[in-house]
């Protein structure tokens, strides 16, 4: 009895998973905005800036800063200027 019953509910437990996950990257993708579009926000809405850019002021600081390259990367990423 057990042997028989057995396919039955792998094969249901298996279409459940299997629509699940289509179903979640059904809503992964319709949430995301373009990719060609740059958003300047967060998940949060805002804009974040790390408190190391800042100077005792709480403005953005003018100093250079370190850039680190790494071999074996072929575009650089583009830099956001105000």
């Amino acid at each position: 009895m057990l042997s028989a019953l057995f396919p039955l509910v792998y094969g249901s437990v298996f279409v459940f998973l299997l629509v699940q996950a289509f179903r979640m990257m059904r809503l992964s993708s319709s949430s995301t905005p373009p990719t060609n579009s740059r958003s300047r926000t967060d998940r949060t809405g805002l804009l974040t800036t790390h408190p190391e850019l800042l100077d005792a002021n709480g403005s953005i600081t003018g100093e250079d800063l370190l850039v680190m390259h790494f071999p074996g990367q072929d575009r650089p990423e583009a830099s956001i200027t105000d």
